[in-house]
């Protein structure tokens, strides 16, 4: 039975917002919220030497490179002391299924390139070596832990599914959980501005942080009950839905997220609001040989946002999925990669709708997820038809 969100009924009600002084007592925490003093944040930050925009980012990358295992039974016993470039999607499978020359085209690496391009998003290659990869796990566990799913050819089951959202998980953990450090520093931006355009970047900085928050929450509960499962071995009490077609696609991924709209263009849950706990979907676009696949992995309660988004995408017709599966990787991940060949053959307009659907839901352009966004598919990218699925 279709149960509805607990969001879909709330108001919006924001985080409190910050009150800015133009003057403190010296010692009083500084109303930004950094936990500093008065002291030693915002007095006189008018006058204080301007961050540049390279260091800042050069932060945040080195925020990303500080790795540590994300292993259930993760400890200085248990680890070895090498923490890896774990690929969150198999190098030896889905990778060099596309890759040529050893390289892919990354939309992640956009992203990270968005200031240097002047707002651009511009894909890019990057060699499989650093394409899909986060500092998440040593390498004793990463190797124990995912062998069943980087041996070639990948073999379909419970417990590939289980650790190909297991993955996916940690993944976004990992990446979330570093945005959240990377957010303390970006507090600094406004160093040599007036009073008013400090207040108005801590603002939006102090609802940033709330809403990451919020997410991280939420992440480390879904973290929390996938050790719980790997440990116990119950796999089969995680969903999952796998789909194999019947060729390549030119297109791998790998990550999670919060479903806002099913393929029907049903609302799901509104993620701003309330204090429900969110459903969450681990989504995994990869290869079994020369053939692509699909594997959704969730949990939740039965006919919660997660089982109501898998089952718009169940039903759908068998020769429209890979086109779906397409769509709803470049609408809800940034984890992703094409084939260099296949990117640089489409024409003008189709690459304008791929990056716009890039920024959908990231704030970084006024995109705003809406019914249509999977919905309604304005170009077909692929023909490939359904050859098998498995529904554990």
């Amino acid at each position: 039975m279709k149960m509805v969100h607990p969001s879909l009924k709330e108001k919006f009600i924001g985080p409190p917002p910050l009150e800015p002084q133009r003057v403190m007592r010296v010692n009083e925490p500084c109303w930004c919220g950094s936990e500093k003093k008065w002291k030693k944040c915002h007095r006189d930050r008018e006058g204080q030497t301007p961050e540049p925009i390279g260091k800042l980012l050069d932060r945040q990358r080195s925020e990303k490179l500080k790795g540590y295992c994300l292993h259930p039974e993760a400890s200085e016993t248990n680890c070895s002391q090498q923490i890896v470039r774990a690929h969150t999607v198999q190098r030896r499978g889905g990778l060099a299924a596309i890759a040529e020359n050893g390289h892919v085209i990354s939309a992640k690496k956009a992203f990270e390139d968005i200031i240097k391009n002047e707002g651009e998003i511009i894909p890019r290659k990057l060699g499989v070596k650093d394409a899909s990869t986060f500092m998440g796990f040593c390498s004793f566990h990463d190797n124990q832990m995912f062998d069943p799913i980087e041996k070639n050819p990948l073999c379909l089951n419970t417990e590939s599914a289980f650790l190909l959202s297991f993955r996916a998980i940690s993944y976004e953990y990992f990446i979330k959980e570093a945005a959240l450090r990377s957010n303390k520093f970006q507090r600094e931006l406004d160093k040599g501005r007036s009073f008013e355009e400090q207040s108005s970047i801590q603002q939006y900085l102090h609802l940033v942080r709330k809403g990451m928050e919020r997410g991280m929450a939420d992440l480390e509960k879904w973290k929390s009950e996938y050790d719980y499962a790997y440990i116990a071995k119950k796999f089969s009490e995680f969903a999952s839905y796998s789909v194999q077609f019947s060729g390549l696609l030119p297109i791998v991924a790998s990550g999670a997220f919060m479903p806002e709209y099913d393929f029907n263009g049903t609302r799901l849950q509104i993620i701003s609001r309330g204090t429900a706990s969110f459903d969450h979907l681990c989504f995994n676009l990869t290869s079994v040989g020369e053939k692509s696949i699909v594997v959704l992995g969730w949990s939740g309660e039965s006919g919660g946002p997660a089982e109501s988004f898998f089952n718009s995408f169940q039903n759908l017709d068998n020769q429209k999925k890979a086109n779906a599966a397409f769509y709803l990787a470049i609408e809800h991940l940034e984890n992703i990669y094409f084939q260099p060949s296949w990117w640089e053959s489409q024409p003008p307009h189709i690459k304008e709708e791929l990056i716009k659907r890039f920024r959908s839901g990231t704030g970084a352009s006024g995109t705003i997820r809406t019914l249509k966004s999977l919905s309604s598919f304005p170009y077909t990218l692929s023909e490939l038809h359904v050859e098998e699925e498995l529904r554990t």
